[in-house]
């Protein structure tokens, strides 16, 4: 007790405790409430993947994040459940009310493509058009390299992006159609889960047992698409490299798990699928990684011109030499760090950390 407190009224220091509560209030942090926008709940594991990644920044920012996607035809949704904050949406956006968020991001992985009749809400947050909070656009993708909006979605997506604070995409390649289609140029950012420390991923299989002996020498395979020739070169480099290959499917149980597991522990990585590329950087494991016939480019392609990864990204009719398997990793770091740091910059921005 303050010696001047002592013959002061109960009520007087009532009230003076209660003013010190007031001003030290004013300088500790404020946690708001993040609704964070995406695609269908799947059991595809990017899209979890990238969920669980901005979930993990948005916590480190000292945000409270809501991940927030429609419960598509009951798929399996537990690891969201066990690792975010997560909400179903069961029939449409609508159900989100005004006051259950102080800020609306719209994530990544294909937001911008129209997977179904809630396109605007989940790409652009229409059911939120007229609510006057912050709202803002992480890493989006059109998930194509070319333009298949028309000039009603042009002109409707126009009046609802005038209303946020800023636009992000994750491909090099759709900066100028988006400039041309819509008229604003977006920043270049990296996917969500290259924004935080690998250690998030190997919590989530510190308790995982594997029914596989990965001391022994392992390629990695993990594969959205079998074409022949990807087949091919998997048996020809386990082969040539005395490997043994182990292979996860996207919808096994505990894919997730697998998939992190796998990854982490084999010598090397072939595949053709985006995040399998993305955690072989993070983890640093020599990969070869296909892109298939029918597959959208421009994502794989902007990681393999920016981070000098020209010989690893090649396409499905390829053969590259086996022997990248063997060979370290030499991608651009420094680019790559620099990147890192502008992304969250931007997340920081509108979120209104700094201005």
């Amino acid at each position: 007790m303050y010696p001047q407190m002592k013959n002061l009224p109960k009520v007087k220091i009532f009230l003076f405790i209660n003013f010190l509560i007031l001003i030290f209030g004013k300088y500790k942090k404020k946690y708001k409430k993040v609704g964070v926008i995406g695609l269908r709940h799947e059991v595809n594991v990017g899209n979890n993947l990238i969920k669980y990644a901005i979930s993990v920044k948005l916590k480190e920012l000292e945000f409270i994040p809501y991940i927030i996607g429609t419960h598509f035809r009951n798929l399996n949704i537990t690891f969201l459940k066990e690792n975010t904050n997560c909400v179903v949406i069961k029939e449409n956006f609508k159900e989100i009310k005004r006051n259950d968020y102080d800020i609306l991001m719209v994530n990544s992985d294909q937001t911008w493509r129209r997977f179904d009749k809630h396109f605007y809400d989940y790409g652009f947050l229409k059911f939120a058009e007229n609510w006057t909070i912050p709202k803002f656009v992480y890493a989006a993708s059109m998930g194509y390299d070319y333009w298949q909006l028309t000039r009603k979605d042009e002109n409707i997506i126009k009046l609802l992006l005038k209303n946020f604070t800023g636009v992000s995409i994750r491909e090099k390649g759709s900066i100028e159609l988006i400039e041309k289609h819509l008229g604003i140029k977006p920043m270049l950012v990296l996917d969500p889960t290259l924004l935080i420390d690998k250690k998030y991923y190997l919590k989530l299989i510190k308790n995982y047992n594997s029914n596989i002996n990965m001391k022994e020498n392992y390629i990695f395979s993990y594969l959205l698409e079998t074409e022949k020739n990807t087949i091919n070169f998997i048996l020809k480099a386990c082969e040539q490299l005395k490997y043994k290959n182990y292979q996860v499917e996207m919808e096994e149980k505990n894919s997730i798990e697998k998939f992190i597991y796998g990854i982490s522990h084999s010598k090397a990585v072939i595949t053709n699928s985006y995040h399998g590329t993305i955690f072989s950087i993070i983890f640093n494991k020599p990969f070869i990684s296909f892109v298939f016939k029918n597959s959208p480019k421009e994502r794989l392609y902007t990681l393999k011109h920016l981070f000098n990864l020209e010989n690893r990204i090649v396409e499905y009719y390829e053969q590259p030499d086996v022997n990248l398997l063997n060979t370290p990793l030499n991608f651009n770091e420094t680019l790559m760090k620099l990147m890192k740091d502008e992304s969250i910059n931007y997340l920081k921005k509108n979120l209104g950390i700094i201005s």
